[in-house]
């Protein structure tokens, strides 16, 4: 399954899209987590990851958030909804901060 240029194949997540940047995700290592040290919240660090990444535009993060919500459920994994509930108010708090940077640049 596609979702914009993100790939679900039958055992892992990848980037699918153009250029040499490369995201491989293995379906053991796709719930991952990771805690906020300030809160102890727990975020999918994949998710977080991906948000990181400077070369991914705001779409190919929101597709990425929709790829794994399909590969978790695909691959029969205890997705948390409120651990990602957790992570998507982490994300979108990053992507703010990052708008906020661009605007004094």
């Amino acid at each position: 399954m596609i979702f914009g240029n993100w790939k679900v194949g039958d055992q892992y997540l990848s980037w699918n899209g153009p250029g040499l940047n490369r995201f491989y995700i293995s379906k053991r290592e796709l719930l991952r987590t990771t805690n906020d040290p300030v809160t102890e919240a727990s975020w999918y660090e994949w998710v977080l990851l991906v948000t990181n990444e400077d070369w991914l535009t705001q779409d190919d993060i929101f597709d990425f958030n929709y790829a794994f919500v399909y590969a978790s459920a695909l691959f029969g994994l205890p997705f948390d909804y409120t651990i990602f509930d957790e992570t998507l108010a982490e994300q979108y708090e990053r992507l703010d901060l990052e708008e906020d940077e661009d605007e004094w640049m």
